[in-house]
């Protein structure tokens, strides 16, 4: 693995941990000072990273289907039908795969998190993911990625360095402090006792 990228896996994790802890004591998340990016009133900004991004949707694809015009003996006429058969199922079915749903729309995006939403600039269009139209938050915080449901649109995944940061702060904001009893962020708790038994134990405690 990359040591810069290693490097930053290893501090999105410390403050992912950080700020578990922090909002398991009852503290609040901490806004950011304005930006440039135009919000609306009483909208607080907490987050300002990059991520990589996908959305997972199926699309409608289209094939060409050949019709060949043969001419020759019965034996030749029949293996040039057979061949063609098999080059339009082939197309089909590489059709059919292209055309369902999966992740698509891959990039790494500017993604600013609110008290109302997720904002990403996707080729250079901000696009608004509200969370009082989330209906699942799902993820690992220790696979660096977590998936938002919506009852309207197109499910979106992140993840990157600062991903369990980001799914520690959207399903306290989504869910309220019961959030952080969700099972994808579970990795955190232990991964802070675990420091704190460390910690002890060099103490001589």
């Amino acid at each position: 693995m990359d040591g810069g990228l290693e490097n930053a896996l290893r501090e999105g994790w410390s403050s992912a941990c950080q700020l578990y802890g922090h909002l398991h004591a009852g503290g609040e998340l901490a806004a950011l000072p304005p930006g440039a990016v135009r919000l609306n009133p009483g909208e607080v900004a907490y987050a300002d990273t990059m991520l990589g991004y996908a959305r997972f949707y199926g699309t409608t694809v289209t094939y060409e289907r050949n019709s060949t015009f043969l001419l020759g003996s019965a034996a030749f006429v029949a293996a040039g039908m057979a061949a063609t058969a098999i080059a339009n199922s082939s197309a089909k079915q590489r059709a059919a795969a292209q055309a369902a749903a999966q992740w698509r729309d891959h990039a790494t995006v500017r993604t600013i998190l609110t008290n109302q939403r997720l904002m990403c600039d996707y080729r250079n269009k901000w696009l608004s993911f509200w969370h009082n139209g989330v209906t699942e938050l799902q993820g690992d915080v220790t696979q660096w990625l977590f998936v938002l449901r919506y009852e309207v649109g197109d499910p979106i995944m992140l993840h990157g360095p600062a991903a369990p940061w980001l799914t520690v702060s959207i399903a306290h904001l989504v869910y309220g402090p019961g959030g952080l009893q969700l099972p994808g962020l579970a990795a955190l708790p232990r991964s802070i006792a675990e420091a704190t038994h460390q910690r002890a134990i060099g103490n001589g405690t």
